[in-house]
């Protein structure tokens, strides 16, 4: 019979009947680890017949064995008294399991370890240095061992679980953080780097995914303790005992040569020599760990450890001041201050870091508590499956709108951002949306494939019911926008036409279309009943006289093929592939403005022109000064490309939406 060869993940070679089907994890079907999966430890070999011939490697039977262990462990499953709750992270190492110990009646994290990674260079002293470590600290900041198992069937750590968040992860969800929290956060920290200092050991791995924050910021209402949220300092594994180590194998990260660390927060000594680091590279750590929680960036971006090592030794601290216009001088003066290139130059001890956060705290306002945030900045929902592709506020800021590529319009709360309704129908993957000025209708625009379907399409927010759609164009449109008084219609089309519908009572809805533009035309804003914008991907802004259909001026824009607009306050804003770009009224031409990184897809203006906002394919939203482009803040908690921008009515807020299908709502900094 015809047969073909197989090989499984574990190494084993075996002839398997063409006839005979074949899993995704042909590790169900191989003959070798079939038999080693049906044997208890203490149980002899079972011989019976095989589907093929098989050919096993010498570590087939070792990974066979390490197959079968992985699959039993999980909950339900006691390991050396602790009883598997449920899986809480796994990594490279293996996987994190809450658990309980019913002797004490408490909960611990079980890390339970590959097997086959503790046979790796340097695995097992880490997990020795960790305990090692663990053993030598008694500090409410430090993460306490209170077993570990490193030879058995099963290794484990076994260790305080703690619910929460840890920095990094709180970052990316909510954005940079409010300064007094950072600060607060950091003053913890620093006592338990303290207490490491006494005890003589360096930490050598302080970063943002290693500072878990419990209970979490993010915890629903009725999950909350009322407590001030604690800081705990995670992962021993590096950590250093500043006397002689008797022990080889706890000893050999501190060989000349060997990298110990992040790249992205190590100190330049440690880098160099990981025998240099001292409790000032922990305070260095710490530094980069503060900048991270208030940009949202890393201090020395690169793409490689030697772009970053080389920025590191070459350029000043980072300044997050320059970031965020609401960073005191005091604040920024201390991350400097702990960044300083030669570690002479920091805070010596972190005792003498505590003192002057204490500080900044008293004169600071009671801002920290059961959140790490303000809601305005921790406040985002999953909005669209598709991901949000547009985005508008009710004049009277009562709810925001969005739409997505999963064919639905979702109206939110404009604080909680909780669902208050969804409008479904033959809504289509949303690309504009515009609401009238009495807040009750709205009309969108959306991907088609047939001519037919082309047009935009009118919603009554209040039933959710579709009125009549306004056709014409021959080509998909990808803007449309609502005149003052509310009557006329405007579209961006495909077809390089501008196209208009005036909504009177007891008239026809015929369609006149205007035509200039020698590229697909992407936004279209009213700037009175009777004059209209248009921007193009032929790089121009026009401006028609609706009354004679007549253009009344041409801009080019300096950002390439334009793929948003905005107007408000007499100024304009587009975005394009090459940036983003913003005309003064008193201006003949577009001011570039710098910031994001690669394309801009989106932009807004705040109700009076006064803030500006925009979303990239960086990820980022930014907000700037109308007045004269200043930066005033950079968020980079979406996933993917941000696709829709739009301010809060009161100016306060700016909300975005992504590709990712988070709708989140980001504080806007008021200008120095």
């Amino acid at each position: 019979m015809s047969t073909r060869r197989l090989t499984c993940p574990c190494g084993n070679v075996w002839d398997h009947l063409l006839s005979e089907p074949v899993p995704a994890d042909v590790r169900a079907i191989c003959p070798s680890c079939t038999m080693a999966n049906t044997q208890l430890p203490d149980e002899p070999a079972a011989h019976g017949a095989s589907s093929g011939t098989v050919v096993t490697n010498p570590e087939a039977a070792a990974s066979a064995e390490e197959f079968r262990r992985a699959r039993t462990v999980g909950p339900g499953r006691v390991i050396a008294g602790y009883e598997i709750i449920e899986e809480i992270n796994r990594g490279g190492m293996g996987v994190i399991y809450k658990a309980r110990q019913p002797g004490v009646n408490r909960l611990v994290a079980l890390k339970i370890i590959t097997p086959a990674k503790l046979d790796q260079p340097g695995t097992r002293g880490r997990f020795k240095r960790e305990v090692r470590a663990s053993g030598r600290m008694n500090d409410p900041c430090i993460v306490t061992i209170f077993q570990t198992e490193l030879d058995g069937a099963v290794p484990f750590v076994a260790m305080e679980y703690v619910p929460g968040i840890d920095l990094l992860r709180l970052v990316k969800q909510t954005g940079p953080l409010p300064v007094v929290d950072v600060v607060y956060y950091a003053r913890q920290v620093a006592e338990g780097l303290q207490h490491a200092h006494e005890v003589k050991l360096v930490h050598r791995d302080i970063k943002p995914s290693n500072l878990m924050i419990s209970p979490s910021p993010l915890a629903p209402q009725e999950g909350r303790t009322g407590k001030l949220p604690r800081v705990k300092i995670l992962d021993m594994g590096l950590a250093r005992i500043l006397e002689d180590d008797p022990d080889p194998e706890t000893n050999e990260l501190t060989h000349p040569g060997v990298f110990v660390g992040t790249p992205d927060y190590v100190a330049p000594e440690q880098a160099e020599n990981p025998r240099a680091a001292d409790t000032r590279s922990d305070l260095y750590s710490l530094g980069g760990a503060m900048y991270f929680c208030l940009t949202g960036e890393v201090p020395f971006p690169g793409k490689t450890l030697a772009a970053k090592l080389r920025r590191q030794l070459t350029e000043p601290p980072p300044s997050a001041a320059s970031k965020r216009s609401d960073v005191p001088v005091a604040v920024d003066s201390i991350i400097r201050k702990l960044m300083a290139l030669e570690p002479k130059d920091r805070f010596q001890t972190p005792i003498e870091l505590v003192g002057v956060l204490d500080e900044i705290l008293k004169a600071a306002p009671p801002k920290t508590g059961t959140k790490a945030a303000p809601a305005v900045s921790s406040v985002f929902a999953k909005a669209h499956d598709g991901g949000v592709q547009a985005m508008t506020v009710a004049p009277d800021g009562g709810f925001v709108l969005t739409g997505g590529g999963d064919g639905t319009l979702k109206l939110w709360h404009p604080a909680t951002l909780k669902e208050l309704r969804a409008i479904t129908g033959d809504v289509g993957a949303v690309e504009s949306l515009a609401i009238a000025p009495s807040g009750t209708w709205v009309a969108s625009c959306a991907i088609r494939l047939s001519a037919s379907d082309m047009g935009v399409q009118m919603w009554d927010l209040n039933t959710g019911n579709q009125g009549k759609a306004l056709r014409g164009p021959t080509d998909n449109i990808s803007g449309v926008a609502v005149s003052p008084d509310g009557k006329g219609i405007a579209a961006a089309s495909a077809d390089k036409l501008v196209w208009l519908w005036q909504r009177e009572p007891g008239l026809p809805l015929s369609p006149v279309c205007i035509k200039g533009h020698t590229a697909a035309v992407t936004g279209v804003a009213f700037v009175g009943n009777d004059s209209l914008l248009s921007a193009s991907q032929d790089a121009t802004v026009r401006q028609w006289d609706l009354k004679t259909g007549k253009s009344k001026g041409v801009l080019h824009a300096p950002v390439g093929p334009i793929s948003a607009m905005a107007y408000a306050g007499k100024r304009v804003v587009v975005a394009g592939r090459d940036g983003l770009a913003l005309r003064q009224a008193s201006s003949a031409a577009f001011q570039k403005l710098t910031g994001h990184d690669g394309s801009v897809l989106c932009c807004a203006l705040s109700t009076d022109g006064k803030l500006l906002a925009s979303g990239g394919a960086d990820r980022t939203v930014r907000i700037y000064r109308a007045e004269d482009g200043l930066p005033l803040a950079s968020y980079p908690g979406h996933d993917r490309p941000v696709r829709a921008v739009a301010f809060a009515a009161t100016g306060d807020a700016v909300y975005s939406g992504g590709e990712d299908g988070t709708l989140r709502r980001w504080p806007v900094p008021k200008a120095k």
